[in-house]
């Protein structure tokens, strides 16, 4: 018997197995992702934390710096960051691609007993505040 064509169980099992591939598929681009975006808002915290660990290592024999150490601890906003050219550039949200102020980023810094740069904290904005390192 010559047949041509598909029968109707065969077009749909093969829709039915596209559908899962499909499926499959579009939850694992899904988390690669949200991985992704979660790796750059690591990337984005540590060159904060970098150039803030810098700023301070060029500041700490400053005397406006020093005056501004109260009890071995420090604030900077990234804008301090940005103009003295320790940052590029505006600070963009991984999550959104939404441009974040640098003035609302706001880092905690706490310093050795001889001004140098012992650890940073980012206290805002809580996007950044919530990556996992």
């Amino acid at each position: 018997m010559n047949r041509r064509g598909f029968t109707l169980i065969e077009l749909i099992a093969t829709i039915a197995l596209l559908g899962i591939i499909a499926t499959i598929s579009f939850v694992s681009i899904t988390n690669i992702l949200k991985e992704g975006k979660v790796k750059n808002c690591n990337t984005l915290v540590n060159n904060i934390k970098t150039a803030t660990s810098e700023y301070v290592s060029d500041n700490r024999y400053n005397s406006s710096f020093v005056k501004m150490v109260n009890d071995s601890q420090i604030s900077i906003d990234v804008s301090t960051l940005i103009a003295g050219r320790y940052l590029n550039g505006d600070i963009v949200n991984p999550f959104n691609n939404e441009v974040i102020p640098a003035s609302s980023i706001l880092i905690k810094v706490k310093l050795n007993n001889d001004y140098t740069f012992k650890s940073a904290d980012i206290e805002a904005p809580e996007v950044l505040k919530n990556c996992t390192n």
